[in-house]
């Protein structure tokens, strides 16, 4: 939220109470405009639009319950906060009551004000947050119906809406940017690569290889992508951190996939990047070739081999972390690279791969071309696909 834009609203009847609040308040880097009672403090509502209220209680003309009343009705997302001379406990229930986000007395300590400021202003910043990915959430649902449907029907349709569900090229989180290309080898891909913000401090990401190929492979990418939504989406309602925990999450798909009778099953590498930390949490089920991770001078294979997802009822997957450099180029590829390339051993494939993966700055296109492999040119027997983390 811009500080600078949306002021916080004084509201007090004591100027030399005011005066005190702004100053701490600008002090510790907020905008602030005063009201002499509650009358102004509303007609500088509607013309400021401050980003929260701090309004005195005991005020003549009209008092903070009068203004909290107008505030709560007509501005419900505006946090307000009072502020009382009295520390009557009634008061404070009363104010609570009605709508108020926190309650102050005085006389104030200035450090216990910018606390209560900074956590009103802090759940405002999670709720904006959490209806943001509510919204995207319900995107999400919508094109997973139609591609269901499209699928069923006619294959070229469900390729188009199949791509869709990508997520956005080149897309950024904080410092971390997220590449991705998928290159199918036939009308409907097998493959499917997503990544997303869990929260103000994880990235989740995973690249996935079904078996097979055409419409029941490309079925069970819609199944993994609405699979995830849902984890997302039982996060942000219910607090489950399922979608914070890879070994969970891949356990309880393949029981999904198992308790379907699909006959399908898939490889996935499932990552968690925590910012704060700069750590890496995942788990690699069958997927191969390894990911490569440089960090600037060199580039390594990092993960363990386990189990695909839906091919075992018994599995044990495992988790596993990784302090990331400070700055970072993660490459992951789906198996059909290694039906591309020419060389007669897989040992000698994988070190082409990595290889290639020696500059910071590499690209998705620039990595493909440097094996030899353009979108138009190379003829596959296999999906193609590519994602790449930089931070």
């Amino acid at each position: 939220m811009d500080n600078a834009a949306q002021p916080i609203l004084l509201i007090d009847d004591d100027i030399s109470v005011r005066r005190l609040f702004a100053t701490y308040l600008v002090n510790g880097g907020h905008a602030v405009v005063e009201a002499e009672n509650g009358r102004v403090g509303l007609d500088l509502i509607r013309e400021k639009q401050p980003m929260m209220v701090l309004c005195d209680l005991r005020m003549p003309e009209m008092d903070g319950l009068a203004v909290l009343e107008v505030v709560t009705r007509d501005y419900p997302d505006m946090p307000i906060i009072l502020v009382s001379g009295h520390g009557d406990l009634t008061d404070a229930i009363k104010a609570l009551q009605l709508g108020a986000w926190d309650y102050v007395t005085k006389p104030t300590r200035m450090p216990v004000l910018l606390h209560a400021v900074d956590r009103a202003l802090e759940r405002v910043r999670l709720i904006k947050e959490n209806r943001d990915y509510q919204q995207r959430l319900e995107s999400t649902n919508q094109q997973l119906r139609a591609t269901l449907e499209a699928l069923q029907i006619d294959e070229e349709a469900g390729r188009q809406i199949q791509f869709q569900l990508l997520p956005i090229n080149n897309l950024k989180y904080g410092p971390c940017q997220f590449s991705r290309t998928l290159l199918p080898s036939s009308s409907l891909s097998g493959d499917f690569v997503d990544y997303f913000q869990i929260d103000s401090h994880h990235l989740g990401f995973y690249l996935a290889d079904v078996s097979g190929h055409g419409v029941s492979s490309a079925l069970i990418t819609v199944i993994l992508k609405s699979m995830m939504t849902h984890q997302l989406e039982d996060f942000w309602r219910n607090k489950s951190d399922m979608i914070l925990d890879p070994v969970a999450l891949l356990g309880d798909f393949n029981q999904a996939l198992l308790a379907q009778n699909l006959k399908k099953y898939l490889t996935i590498f499932y990552g968690i990047i925590d910012l704060e930390q700069n750590m890496l949490r995942f788990s690699n089920c069958g997927q191969f070739p390894f990911p490569v991770l440089y960090d600037g001078k060199d580039a390594k294979f990092i993960g363990k081999k386990s189990q695909p997802v839906g091919l075992f009822t018994r599995v044990n997957y495992q988790i596993e972390e990784l302090q990331l450099p400070k700055h970072f180029l993660l490459v992951l590829c789906s198996d059909g690279i290694l039906e591309v390339l020419t060389h007669a051993k897989v040992t000698d494939k994988e070190a082409a791969i990595r290889a290639r993966v020696n500059d910071i700055n590499l690209g998705v296109e620039e990595f493909l071309a440097g094996l030899g492999i353009t979108e138009r040119e190379t003829l596959l027997v296999d999906d193609v696909t590519v994602l790449i983390v930089r931070r």
